[in-house]
């Protein structure tokens, strides 16, 4: 795990004047490093890909507390309050209905002939977002303070 935080670091500092956004930088060298993971040559990288087989009560009872925590903790207060409509209604029907679209898209696009229990599952688990990949790029992207606060917002009503 320090080996992941410590590249991360790394890359952060090395591709800070990129015009790429930081964010998208890490995805394409995760999937650069999984794939490699698996040639014997490159068995160095094992180290990095180690995460992937953690115990998922590890991540429910330690890592997401530990994240709502800090996420709340750090949270401007009076624009939150300012916000918490938007954020209501991004967590509430906004999530029922991205999920529900996403559900019909791989229902009746997809090849998969999934039934709709699968098609919905499918669409919960992609229609959540990612707020500190989200608010990261936004800070990056010099978006207002409201719009991100409005997204952690959302995923604290949808994860707490």
């Amino acid at each position: 795990m320090y080996n992941n935080m410590r590249s991360t670091a790394l890359v952060r500092h090395v591709l800070k004047h990129t015009p790429i956004p930081y964010t998208v930088i890490l995805i394409i060298l995760g999937l650069a490093f999984g794939a490699a993971s698996n040639a014997e040559a490159l068995s160095f990288l094992q180290d990095f890909t180690g995460l992937a087989r953690i115990d998922p009560h590890l991540m429910l009872y330690v890592f997401l507390p530990t994240l709502l925590f800090e996420s709340a903790f750090v949270m401007d207060g009076h624009t939150f309050r300012k916000t918490i409509g938007q954020a209501m209604l991004l967590s509430g029907p906004g999530l029922a209905l991205c999920s529900f679209l996403t559900a019909l898209m791989a229902r009746y696009i997809f090849t998969y002939n999934w039934s709709w229990v699968t098609s919905l599952m499918f669409g919960s688990i992609l229609s959540a977002t990612d707020p500190v990949a989200v608010v990261a790029l936004l800070k990056e992207l010099g978006a207002s303070k409201q719009l991100g606060t409005i997204i952690e917002g959302e995923s604290l009503l949808n994860d707490g």
